[in-house]
């Protein structure tokens, strides 16, 4: 009888442990907003006064939280938001991105509950190599700016 020692051996346990706690802490649904592949190629399109219909890529489970409020008047408030490592590891394949990093960089921001949230940090928690959680540092988007979606 043969036994696999190997302490490198990634069974997909961290994947869902985070699953589980996103859940448990109330997880919900983002969308990452993409920019369109193609440009609006029409003359308005071109001159940027029509309003740009951007993808939303759902991400779940995610928790999304306040930060520690800051006592600086002024700035916008700051959230973070924890998202599933499966999740953004799914949309990556599914969409042929070489990286979640790059993933992240191309979006505009991310909806949560009809609010738009601009990226300001990325970072992540892994497990023998493996991401099972990414913890985004956002920031509220300028007010009354409206961002058009489309679903797939």
């Amino acid at each position: 009888m043969s036994a696999d020692l190997n302490t490198l051996n990634m069974d997909g346990h961290a994947f869902r442990l985070a699953d589980a706690l996103l859940r448990s802490q109330g997880g919900t649904t983002a969308f990452l907003q993409m920019p369109p592949a193609a440009g609006d190629m029409s003359d308005t399109g071109q001159l940027g006064i029509d309003a740009p219909n951007f993808q939303s890529l759902p991400l779940s489970p995610v928790v999304f939280r306040r930060v520690r409020a800051t006592m600086t008047e002024g700035n916008p408030a700051k959230y973070e938001l924890l998202v599933s490592g499966a999740a953004v590891q799914a949309t990556v394949g599914a969409l042929q991105i070489a990286s979640a990093d790059l993933l992240f960089q191309m979006a505009a921001g991310v909806t949560v509950a009809g609010e738009l949230f601009l990226i300001e940090a990325v970072s992540l928690s892994e497990c023998l190599g493996a991401v099972y959680v990414y913890r985004l540092l956002l920031c509220e988007s300028a007010s009354g700016w409206q961002m058009q979606t489309t679903q797939d």
